[in-house]
């Protein structure tokens, strides 16, 4: 992997047009509602902790039922509580404010803690160095906070795929997207509690909801269908 300087060099005289091009997206794009930013399903004495960005707060879902949390609820069963704490736009460094925000206060232990970051910093250009800091922090901040016995790290989405983006942001994003995923599988190796999980990469356009950037119903059954078979829960 070449330095992330060399990338940078290279990005820099595009940035203006991808700022013109990430604008007019967002202008474009149909605004979808979230459904489950603060969501608890479930009433069982096992606790799992959702907690990411705007796939953990369901947007592009029809329902609270279909998002993330009533998928991971549905799989999980009866013997657990499921709670989600996400945020459209939330990135790695801002995650563990907005857990201590909105943290159920009755759950003193988590079995595990589910991650879904990273698309945010691969969109904002967050440095690999950065990336690696502020993750490690949230994964020891949030491990002896929730007492979790594992930590579900998902690989960052496949940004360059989303069907909303340009050829050129595509590009980009990609690499950008490698330099972060190295970083998130170099601290999974050093920490047997965290389980990292990649995507696969042959995503069917009715995986992505109307938008073109955030998963449809089918979508969020994938991704918890998936990280459920990685679990192996």
């Amino acid at each position: 992997m070449a330095p992330y300087w060399l990338f940078q060099l290279q990005l820099f005289p595009w940035l203006p047009f991808l700022v013109y091009q990430a604008k007019k997206v967002r202008k474009s794009s149909p605004k979808l509602p979230a459904q489950s930013p603060l969501l608890t399903l479930g009433q069982g004495e096992k606790h799992v902790l959702i907690l990411g960005e705007s796939t953990v707060a369901g947007v592009g879902a029809s329902s609270a039922s279909t998002t993330l949390a009533g998928n991971f609820s549905r799989i999980f069963g009866d013997s657990y509580q499921i709670e989600t704490i996400g945020k459209k736009g939330l990135r790695v460094k801002e995650a563990f404010s907005l857990y201590l925000k909105h943290k159920n206060s009755e759950n003193k232990k988590s079995e595990g803690v589910i991650l879904f970051l990273g698309a945010n910093d691969c969109f904002l250009l967050t440095s690999p160095q950065l990336f690696k800091i502020e993750l490690e922090s949230l994964i020891q901040q949030i491990q002896v906070a929730t007492g979790a016995e594992w930590i579900y790290l998902a690989a960052i989405p496949p940004v360059h795929l989303f069907p909303a983006f340009s050829a050129q942001m595509r590009s980009f994003l990609y690499r950008q997207r490698n330099y972060l995923l190295h970083e998130m599988e170099a601290i999974a190796a050093r920490k047997p509690q965290v389980i990292f999980h990649q995507i696969p990469m042959d995503l069917q356009p009715e995986f992505f909801s109307a938008d073109g950037v955030h998963p449809s119903d089918l979508g969020y059954q994938k991704i918890a269908e998936l990280a459920i078979e990685k679990l192996k829960i």
